[in-house]
């Protein structure tokens, strides 16, 4: 029994350990930020900006501090494969996955997809995006606003911590069970 207690002893310290030996210094980029674009015009498979400055802001997270600028970058929605928008404080979204076209009528377009958010000094995070544009501006050609929510997803490492740690918590009470029988057989 000792022997067990000590393998799995063991075995739950290494689930541990490895997630801290693993994760990069820097942490995960965390919390979402919005970004508006304006003047964008639409067609069933591409999002075209005709401005290609937007506006970033309402950040939370690490991304809470982020105003300024963005520089928007056109959307083919078949293949998206490619930077989406950044801003002057060096956050960038860059699309990694399919699109999912949620709704597409001439006033609104609404689309969903999954991504890679960089922040400066944070490590690459995945994130999903959700974008809406409408119509509200009655120029000819011109589609109005879009509007891009990006939400950092939750980081895997914290995960294998959290199962690590409970691991090595059973181990103990196994441990510490295990000893005390012992205790009661030679008394």
């Amino acid at each position: 029994m000792k022997k067990f207690a000590l393998a799995f002893l063991a075995l739950a310290t290494a689930l541990a350990i490895t997630p801290l030996a693993l994760a990069t210094t820097l942490g995960p980029v965390s919390g979402s930020i919005g970004v508006i674009g304006f003047t964008d015009s639409w067609s069933a498979t591409s999002l075209t900006f005709n401005s290609t400055t937007g506006i970033a802001g309402g950040g939370t997270g690490t991304l809470a501090t982020i105003l300024g600028s963005a520089t928007l970058d056109n959307l083919t929605f078949l293949s998206p494969d490619g930077l989406l928008f950044s801003t002057v404080d060096g956050v960038t979204f860059t699309i990694t996955g399919p699109i999912d076209v949620l709704q597409d009528t001439p006033t609104e377009l609404e689309i969903t997809g999954t991504g890679t958010l960089t922040e400066n000094n944070y490590d690459n995070t995945p994130a999903s995006f959700t974008l809406d544009s409408e119509d509200d501006s009655g120029d000819f050609g011109a589609k109005g606003s879009s509007t891009f929510g990006i939400t950092a997803a939750t980081p895997e490492p914290s995960s294998l911590l959290l199962l690590g740690s409970g691991l090595l918590s059973l181990a103990l009470v196994v441990f510490w069970k295990a000893k005390a029988n012992r205790l009661v057989l030679h008394s």
